[in-house]
């Protein structure tokens, strides 16, 4: 990743909708709480730095967050493995090979 932005800091308070995760993405933009797969908190709310959050995690002052959106589908499957075939559902609806001349 790179630095964070100190220079425009995002404000959440109970009074402005919540302090929460999907608060904060919802006052980034809309859709991004969808596409959210988790996000990386440092600051006084996490255990430990970073620490993967979800949604329902409630932030505190001060805290970086940092936004790990879910990757796209391709649509041939997935990386080099193909997430469907072509190949009968069951053995027994396989086309049978003619039997061997001896």
């Amino acid at each position: 990743g790179q630095q964070p932005d100190f220079s425009e800091p995002v404000v959440l308070s109970l009074d402005r909708g919540g302090c929460t995760v999907e608060d904060f993405c919802n006052h980034i933009h809309r859709t991004l709480v969808k596409d959210l797969k988790y996000a990386l908190v440092w600051g006084t709310s996490p255990r430990h730095y970073p620490q993967h959050c979800g949604l329902t995690h409630v932030l505190q002052d001060e805290d970086v967050v940092q936004i790990v959106k879910k990757k796209e589908k391709e649509e041939g499957g997935r990386g080099r493995f193909k997430s469907h075939s072509n190949a009968p559902a069951r053995i027994s609806d396989r086309e049978k090979k003619a039997p061997l001349k001896t």
